[in-house]
């Protein structure tokens, strides 16, 4: 499930779907983000994610584990949280 969805989250298309999932001031500050790295939204979207894959402590990894075991679809509450925290600042990626 998350494998998949991260391996095609450099896709505009799915990029934006996942985009319209988000909060719309959400959605906005990672575009954002993604402008200010100089970078198109779906290969900041998939180097945050992967960023955090590489990167992300055992707490955040457990916040994220807890966020998503009651969800319906795992995948994309795990790339929503991660990308929250990007917009957010919490956590560091890209």
């Amino acid at each position: 499930m998350l494998g998949a969805l991260i391996a095609r989250l450099d896709q505009p298309d799915l990029a934006a779907q996942v985009l319209d999932t988000l909060d719309p001031d959400l959605a906005i500050a990672i575009e954002m983000r993604a402008a200010d790295a100089s970078m198109g939204t779906a290969e900041f979207v998939a180097g945050a994610v992967r960023a955090f894959i590489d990167g992300a402590d055992d707490d955040l990894w457990f916040q994220m584990l807890t966020a998503i075991r009651k969800a319906d679809d795992p995948g994309l509450t795990a790339v929503q949280t991660i990308l929250r925290w990007v917009a957010t600042g919490r956590q560091g990626a890209v």
